[in-house]
């Protein structure tokens, strides 16, 4: 009986102090892959310098309740980026869900810049929009490997909107614009 009990507090014991032990290491990779994600953030805030062009755009449309905006496409010629400011608010009594994040914008250069390649420089609220009032402000870039950005003189964007009964879509429709401008 002495022994089960020894053997039983060992094992208390060693549990306990695997759990009160910290790791001062840096977890893993991702955690360097995160810090250095954050940095190209930083640099590529809406008022950094690198934005040599920026071009207001203030399109605003109203689909089924959805009110989507977009302000501002900015361009980099030092750091070959160009970016997407806007914004998305359910105003009406429907639930949508809208991820502009998720979809292709094509340069008039023939580039087409991905998901893939997105960097959510600032992303506040949330995609899905089920209630009056829910909103989703972005600022999205994306880096120009293809497109001297000095070509560029308009952008394609278009991303789906899902109308939502409860976990169902229950309707599809797409917010879709050319944005022309001159450098």
């Amino acid at each position: 009986m002495k022994r089960v009990r020894l053997l039983f507090s060992i094992v208390i014991a060693l549990l306990i102090v695997a759990g009160c032990s910290s790791n001062t290491q840096p977890s893993s990779k991702d955690e360097e892959v995160q810090a250095e994600e954050t940095n190209a953030n930083e640099n590529l805030r809406e008022d950094s310098d690198l934005w040599a062009y920026s071009s207001e755009i203030n399109d605003e449309d109203n689909i089924d309740g959805l009110n989507i905006k977009v302000d501002r496409i900015l361009i980099s010629p030092s750091s070959a980026h160009i970016a997407i400011k806007g914004s998305i608010e359910n105003i009406g009594h429907s639930s949508f869900e809208a991820f502009p994040a998720s979809e292709t914008i094509k340069l008039n250069t023939g580039e087409e810049l991905g998901p893939e390649e997105l960097i959510k420089v600032s992303e506040e609220g949330t995609p899905k929009l089920k209630n009056k009032g829910d909103r989703l402000d972005f600022f999205y870039a994306w880096p120009m490997s293809n497109t001297s950005p000095n070509e560029v003189t308009s952008v394609n964007l278009s991303w789906k909107i899902y109308e939502m009964s409860g976990k169902d879509v229950s309707d599809t429709s797409s917010f879709t614009r050319e944005y022309t401008f001159n450098q």
